[in-house]
């Protein structure tokens, strides 16, 4: 499978996104795409699967599920983050005035094609 054909068209559905990446629970990226030179979704990756790793323990630990979700604002931008099965999450990176709602239909959508791949 085309992992980077799936997350340009991600990319290109949702308005304000200016990157998303398939990356594993080690901080791998698997492949990645960006709207804009200065964005590599290499280095936020690796710290971003930190976050998953932890959120996903503390959701088990707490006995509530298994986390499937993780969305994280700061000052310029949002990151959203969905798990792929059990080693895998996508991420996509969006300005504030990004479209959040359809962020997550995209993610989703990218979602069923890589689990198929993975």
């Amino acid at each position: 499978m085309d992992f980077k054909a799936a997350l340009r068209e991600t990319l290109s559905n949702v308005d304000g996104a200016v990157g998303a990446g398939l990356i594993g629970l080690d901080g791998i990226v698997v492949d990645q795409v960006s709207s804009r030179s200065d964005f590599d979704m290499t280095v936020a990756g690796a710290e971003y699967a930190t976050i998953v790793k932890s959120a996903r323990r503390a959701s088990e630990e707490f006995g509530i599920g298994t986390t499937n979700e993780v969305m994280i604002s700061t000052e310029k931008t949002t990151m959203l983050m969905m798990t792929v099965g059990k080693d895998y999450f996508v991420a996509l990176a969006m300005n504030l005035d990004g479209n959040l709602g359809r962020g997550r239909l995209e993610i989703k959508k990218a979602i069923a094609k890589f689990e198929k791949e993975l």
